[in-house]
Parts: structure tokens; sequence; C-alpha cells
């Protein structure tokens, strides 16, 4: 199949599953477009493989966020989006992914892209599923930094039952990796590990500089700009320019980095 082929091909397939997507409100109209636009970059530049894996994320990451809708409906006012992505929470856990399928595209030559592709992915579902898995968790959460019980829905907070999708879902990506591959081991190890580790550093950021506002009117803490209630709120904790989006981009960046760097290890 020739480059264009496959890209138009791509492009097809990315916008059927934007529009799916869109259609079970799980994307908002602009994070559709950006949901194709990475899609395309994946499908078209990466081939089959690639496509697996994005394919898995969105739908199951999509029916995980279905069965914990009524528990994260008890963190509104606390986080700053709902549930539907739009095109910034888009990017944020697919943009490094589809920056290593564009590298490809161009022409560039090294068997790490694939364990780089495969890292980001990993680190995205690890902490999608993370999120999704621990607001079903019947123990409060608490902060990975000091500890202390945290409200449902707090950038920071981790449960055992919230470290379990992490593994599962770096798992699932590393299996499908994995498939069809004369280096299985270096796979899964560098999914996994890629998938914890980018899971982990999202938490490690979003308790320690992410950013935390209060509502003057309310008197609430909340990760919102703009309260529920109409209120801008202030800065009280955090860095202002690191919101939720800025820490997923970097763990997707360290999750490609270490499944790079696995596989390259153990090769």
């Amino acid at each position: 199949m020739s480059g264009a082929a496959q890209l138009l091909i791509g492009c097809l397939l990315a916008c059927a599953v934007a529009g799916a997507g869109y259609r079970a409100r799980a994307l908002s109209t602009d994070g559709a477009i950006a949901a194709a636009i990475v899609g395309t970059a994946i499908f078209g530049f990466g081939g089959w493989r690639w496509a697996a894996i994005m394919v898995a994320f969105f739908a199951l990451s999509s029916a995980l966020s279905r069965i914990g809708k009524k528990r994260r409906r008890e963190a509104i006012g606390v986080v700053e989006k709902g549930a539907r992505r739009d095109a910034l929470q888009v990017l944020a856990n697919g943009g490094v992914a589809a920056l290593v399928a564009f590298a490809r595209g161009a022409g560039a030559e090294s068997l790490l892209l694939f364990p780089a592709f495969m890292g980001a992915m990993a680190a995205a579902t690890a902490d999608t599923w993370s999120t999704e898995i621990g607001t079903l968790s019947r123990t409060a959460p608490r902060s990975i930094l000091t500890w202390k019980v945290l409200q449902p829905g707090w950038s920071g907070g981790v449960t055992l039952l919230g470290f379990g999708g992490a593994v599962a879902g770096a798992f699932v990506v590393a299996l499908i990796a994995a498939v069809g591959s004369s280096n299985v081991a270096a796979l899964m190890v560098g999914g996994l590990v890629a998938g914890v580790g980018g899971s982990v550093l999202d938490s490690l950021l979003g308790a320690g500089v992410q950013r935390v506002n209060r509502c003057p009117r309310c008197l609430t803490l909340t990760e919102q700009s703009v309260h529920v209630c109409g209120t801008r709120t202030v800065l009280v904790r955090g860095w202002a320019f690191i919101d939720n989006d800025v820490v997923n981009t970097l763990a997707t960046t360290f999750g490609a980095l270490l499944g790079a760097l696995i596989f390259a290890a153990l090769t």
C-alpha cells in the first residue's frame, strides 16, 4: 500500500472513531477534531499495530468513563473540566504519540519509535484507567506526597484500586504492542514500566506543582479558573501555568522516554 493510500485510509478511520466519540458524548466538538488529527497521524504514519493501541485506549477508556460517571459527578466543582474530552485534553493524552508517528511519516528510521509511541500511550492509558477505576474505590484517596486524605477527584490522590487500574491499563497496551513482535519481553516490560511510571509522575506533579485555586465566594478549593458558582478563583498552591493538561503532557513524554530507553536496554 502506498503512503498516500495509507494516510487516506487512516484519515477515514480516524474520523469514524472521532465521530463515534462525539456521538457517545466522550468528545466535545473541538475534541473530536483534535482526535481526528491525532488518529490520522497514528493510523496513517504508524500502521495497524499503532492504530490498534490507539483504538483500544479510546474504546476501553470511554467504556470505563461511563462506568465511573456517577462517582465522577461528585467531583463537579473540583476538577477543571467535565467528562467530555476537549481538544487540549486529547492533545495532552495523544499529542506525544502523534508526534512520534509524524516522525515516522517524515522518514525517521529508528527501532525506538514504536517503543516510544507505546510508552506514551501506556502512560496515557495507565493514568486514565487509574482515575476511572479509582473513582470506584470505597477508600478515600490520599495524597501521594503527604498521604493526607483528599476529596475524590483531586489531582495527586491515589488509591490501591486506582493503582491496580494503572497497572491494568499499562499491561493492555504492552500486550497489544507485543503481539506478533520478536521482542515480546522488551515491549512488555517497557510498556508496563512506562505506563506505571508515567501515571506515578502524573500523580506526583498533580500533588506537588499543579495549580490549586480557591473560590473567594464559596471558600472552596478547586482546579477550576472559574468556579461553578460563576466566581473567578485565585491561586493558592502550585504554579499557575501547570494545569491538568500540562501534567498529562509531561507524563506521556516521560512514558515515551521510558518505553524507548527500556526497549533499547533489553534488546
